[in-house]
């Protein structure tokens, strides 16, 4: 009888432990699965949209006039005109 006893009782601490094992991996799917809804919705909002336009063409404000400095050339020539070319026949 105390094998059997034994067994029984391994039997339910071991049932115990796959429960609490299936509790967390259902925690764990169950917030991943929200935390990537939440992330969906902010990076397809208005919002999150406004704030990433905003932090780019701070960016390029910050960037641009240096560029332009260095860029722009001080005086340009005339248009050089552009050869007729005729395909014969």
């Amino acid at each position: 009888m105390t094998g059997t006893n034994a067994f029984a009782k391994a039997s339910f601490i071991m049932q115990k432990i796959i429960n609490i094992l299936s509790i967390l991996s259902f925690l764990l799917i169950s917030s991943s699965l929200v935390g990537t809804f939440i992330g969906y919705r902010w990076l397809t909002s208005p919002k999150f949209e406004k704030y990433l336009k905003n932090k780019i063409i701070g960016n390029i404000d910050n960037v641009l006039p240096d560029a332009i400095k260095g860029g722009m050339p001080e005086f340009t020539t005339p248009p050089i005109a552009k050869p007729k070319v005729s395909i014969p026949l």
